[in-house]
């Protein structure tokens, strides 16, 4: 078993037909799932997935459904789209409705994000699941044993200073 594509070009070099690209896929949004930070998520992105067109017949599709999510990702999370996910060719002439249903056409032509309506893909929900940590990267575990022990340090430096100080002035009161 392969493991599961890290990046949106992955998922385009190992589509075979629009089933297993959503296979693919499924699997790129659990990737997605485990991302935590901006970079790792834009490295996900930047790379421009191959053409589907001709793999399979609704290849163009594929083709602007991984723009749209590039895009969507990117806004999101404050990213710069990737030039790639603006090409003309990545959007659609005609609308393209991931719902047969009136109703649900309907609410895909509401809730549709604009990256997706741009490119005239309606779908009524977008599952996106990026859970990206507000604030500093994370940290390796030498990385904080060593920041650890340095604050120890600074502690016992003060302390011992401390001391110092309360020791001297002790002997200048016994003194007088």
């Amino acid at each position: 078993m392969s493991p599961r594509p890290q990046t949106l070009a992955e998922v385009a070099r190992r589509a075979e037909d629009l089933g297993h690209f959503g296979h693919e896929f499924a699997d790129w949004l659990h990737t997605v799932r485990a991302i935590r930070s901006r970079g790792a998520l834009q490295h996900s992105l930047a790379s421009e997935p191959a053409w589907l067109e001709k793999r399979f017949p609704e290849g163009r599709v594929a083709d602007a459904w991984l723009a749209a999510y590039a895009e969507y990702a990117s806004t999101l999370a404050s990213l710069k789209i990737p030039a790639w996910a603006l090409r003309p060719k990545r959007f659609l002439p005609e609308p393209w409705f991931s719902v047969e249903a009136p109703a649900e056409r309907l609410l895909a032509l509401r809730d549709s994000p604009p990256a997706f309506k741009n490119r005239n893909l309606f779908t009524p929900k977008v599952d996106l699941p990026l859970r990206l940590r507000a604030g500093r990267p994370a940290k390796t575990a030498e990385e904080k044993r060593r920041v650890n022990a340095a604050r120890q340090r600074r502690f016992r430096n003060r302390r011992a200073l401390e001391l110092e100080l309360h020791r001297h002035a002790a002997s200048i009161l016994m003194a007088r």
